[in-house]
């Protein structure tokens, strides 16, 4: 039954301080923002966190309009910050802007084309996979390949070029229906 008493007094409490000071806050947020939905929602916004703020009902009235005040500010530059963070544009910009986002079918030929190029890599040798892997994924130079396989640079370079003809006839082949 204690905890019923807590709960009680402090929901009391809480709405004690509501009632006090919901029009001086109000009042305050209303002048530093443009619309009144914006600040029924700092409004709402301070008298949340001042509920979830055990200690701010044992201050005297005077620090508690205070500390609420303080709330309430930082409330409102924190919707400022938030609308300078959102860009907008006008319409006749916005289309203007170049869509770059694939169609559907857009989609479905590129997915057919990783298809066919997966293929195609499985028809190579794995020295020839591996060679392929390390110039694309890891993006390393002819050197740094060479290094890794132990060839000479100007060898390496030879069988990258080779291996490009080979994928590209492979490819082309796939693409046409012809299977290897």
């Amino acid at each position: 039954m204690p905890r019923m008493d807590e709960e009680t007094t402090r929901d009391e409490g809480n709405r004690i301080l509501y009632d006090r000071f919901t029009l001086t806050i109000f009042t305050s947020i209303c002048q530093h923002v443009s619309n009144k939905q914006d600040a029924e929602d700092l409004l709402v916004e301070v008298f949340l966190a001042a509920f979830s703020n055990e200690a701010l009902s044992s201050l005297p009235a005077e620090r508690q309009l205070a500390w609420l005040r303080s709330i309430a500010r930082n409330k409102v530059v924190d919707h400022y910050r938030h609308i300078a963070l959102l860009h907008l544009l006008p319409l006749e910009q916005a289309l203007e802007i170049e869509d770059t986002a694939l169609s559907p079918e857009q989609y479905t030929e590129q997915q057919e084309s990783y298809e066919r190029l997966y293929l195609a890599l499985e028809h190579l040798s794995p020295l020839q996979r591996e060679l392929i892997g390390l110039r694309y994924r890891n993006g390393l130079r002819f050197a740094d390949i060479a290094v890794v396989l132990g060839k000479p640079e100007g060898t390496v370079r030879q069988l990258f070029v080779r291996t490009l003809r080979q994928l590209r006839t492979i490819y082309d082949q796939l693409e046409r229906g012809e299977q290897r």
